[in-house]
């Protein structure tokens, strides 16, 4: 029906429609002594009960069979105003074959019945009358079958077309959190290559020291080495989350630092000059945390992204930054006042530039969350834990 699979044996449906009529064909031919004579038209009208059993199994020989039984019927004597049988199992046959099978098949199914209609009033001696009264049911039938197997194709084929939608943006949301790991794995390489190279010129600052100042330079080769374990940490660390994201394949690979939150001034400049005006909220001894270069990468691609979203998807010439390191973690946030344009994101953040902000953050062990708040507005709130280990 319409895109509809056809079943290949008898519902339970038709099965109790078809011994429903059985019944009722039965019943008829003995209690109406009009119907007669009685054993032609309990064989046809038997006939009719069962075959309707199939009528979605196969739509168009039933509708044969049904027709061709009335028509045995009339040629049997039997009065064509008499049993109600013939009429019930043929509105039956052709809304089936109407709503089950293309037009054409439908057209000849009906045309089927048309033609019997008449060959019957002409058998029983009935007058044109009584031909266009089972005519009219067959017309009316038909239209009706149609014009359900026409919504019912345009029904599948908005399903089909909804789940189509769907895979796509399923596959769409996958593709950005690859792409996002992708770079997230460029990032870190240059993060880590920094710090290495940095705990190259410590160490080689340390054996200078070491041969050049004597016992009194013992201090200064301390502090070299500490500043080397310092590094080494890091790098470890940030080595840690490259695995998880790395993917073969990566090209475009640098040497030189990624931004971190010293750049955050550079980026709100830009927000502004773009028509969204950042109001930072930044405490002034944050600077004296240690938060690792990694962590300060993820915090300003987060922001970027955050400002990003609030100029494509928000109305609002404003954005609040919050930024504090409360315990062993970094906190921020990003809102806007609203209101959201027209066609904006989901209310929980579906986009994909989001998306990949959270992939960030959980690469840290951290988490992020994005939706609309009480005042039409839209916040984005992300904890990054300072230790990438926890």
């Amino acid at each position: 029906m319409g895109g509809v699979e056809r079943p290949t044996r008898p519902s339970l449906l038709d099965l109790g429609l078809s011994a429903v009529l059985l019944a009722v064909a039965v019943t008829e031919v003995i209690v109406v002594p009009g119907i007669a004579p009685k054993v032609p038209a309990m064989a046809t009208e038997v006939t009719m009960a069962l075959a309707l059993a199939f009528r979605r199994v196969h739509p168009l020989p039933v509708t044969f069979v049904v027709a061709a039984a009335g028509l045995l019927e009339s040629a049997a004597g039997v009065p064509l105003s008499q049993p109600i049988m013939d009429l019930v199992a043929s509105v039956i046959a052709v809304f089936t074959v109407c709503t089950w099978e293309r037009p054409r098949i439908a057209t000849l199914g009906s045309g089927a019945f048309v033609a019997a209609f008449a060959l019957q009033s002409w058998l029983s001696g009935e007058g044109l009358g009584n031909w266009l009264f089972g005519a009219t049911f067959v017309v009316l039938t038909f239209v009706a079958g149609q014009t359900i197997r026409a919504r019912t194709a345009e029904a599948v084929r908005l399903n089909e077309e909804m789940l189509r939608r769907e895979r796509e943006r399923e596959d769409a949301a996958r593709t950005a959190v690859l792409n996002e790991r992708s770079r997230l794995a460029r990032e870190l390489h240059d993060v880590i290559s920094h710090a290495v190279s940095l705990m190259v010129v410590q160490a080689g600052a340390a054996e200078r020291v070491s041969l050049a100042a004597g016992p009194g330079g013992t201090e200064q080769v301390r502090s070299s080495l500490r500043d080397i374990q310092v590094a080494g940490r890091q790098a470890v660390t940030e080595l840690a989350g490259l695995l998880g994201v790395l993917r073969d394949g990566d090209e475009g690979i640098g040497l030189g630092p990624q931004p971190g939150l010293a750049d955050l001034g550079e980026l709100f400049a830009r927000s502004t000059s773009t028509g969204v005006r950042v109001v930072p909220a930044v405490p002034t001894d944050l600077a004296g945390h240690v938060v690792p270069a990694g962590i300060q990468l993820a915090a300003y691609r987060i922001i970027q992204e955050a400002l990003t979203n609030v100029r494509k998807h928000s109305a609002a010439p404003v954005a609040r930054i919050e930024l504090k390191v409360a315990g062993d973690a970094l906190l921020l946030t990003v809102s806007d006042p609203g209101p959201a344009r027209l066609g904006g994101p989901a209310a929980e953040g579906a986009g994909y530039g989001l998306r990949g902000a959270r992939e960030r953050a959980s690469i840290y062990g951290g988490e992020l969350t994005a939706g609309r708040t009480d005042d039409g507005g839209f916040r984005v709130a992300a904890r990054l834990p300072l230790d990438a280990s926890s």
